[in-house]
């Protein structure tokens, strides 16, 4: 093969590659620049400040859902006396958001367990999403974490409520 022929081919071949890697860093960087809020809470508001074990903790939430991503929710409630229980619950998985709930409120009830410690708990929402192909395989958007505080009252005594607020995402 002559000289000029392989400097060619050698110049080809690195025009082509690099056009090729730039398309790729190129397609890339736009959906992994593709990271914004699938949702955003609006309000919450928690119906029952304290609830007897076994009964139903219920909170009231606003959402406004605002793309069309995989929704993924782990729940745990969790006691703040000094033994400290954690209790998973079921997980919440979809795969387009329910747009037919979208700006209105959702009523939220969670079941306690009969054999849930009395006291103050809380309820950790951990919600993560994901928007495209990159998210669904990779990595998940997540959000941070709605923890609102609550009482478990045991007997009928009743003390203090904690604050009948939420932090939510």
């Amino acid at each position: 093969m002559s000289a000029a022929l392989d400097r060619w081919l050698t110049r080809l071949y690195h025009a082509v590659g690099g056009s090729l890697f730039l398309a790729l860093c190129a397609f890339v960087s736009y959906t992994a620049g593709d990271w914004h809020g699938p949702y955003r809470v609006r309000s919450t508001d928690l119906l029952t400040p304290e609830v007897a074990p076994g009964g139903a903790l219920r909170q009231t939430r606003v959402i406004a859902y605002g793309a069309e991503c995989a929704l993924h929710v782990t729940w745990r409630l969790q006691s703040l006396g000094a033994d400290g229980r954690r209790v998973m619950l079921p997980e919440i998985a979809f795969d387009a958001p329910p747009w037919d709930r979208d700006g209105r409120p959702q009523t939220i009830e969670t079941e306690i367990p009969a054999d849930f410690p009395c006291g103050p708990a809380i309820l950790v929402e951990s919600p993560s999403a994901a928007c495209n192909w990159l998210q669904r395989t990779v990595f998940r958007q997540r959000q941070p974490d709605a923890i609102p505080p609550f009482r478990v009252t045991c007997g009928g005594v009743t003390g203090p409520a904690f604050r009948a607020t939420a932090r939510a995402p």
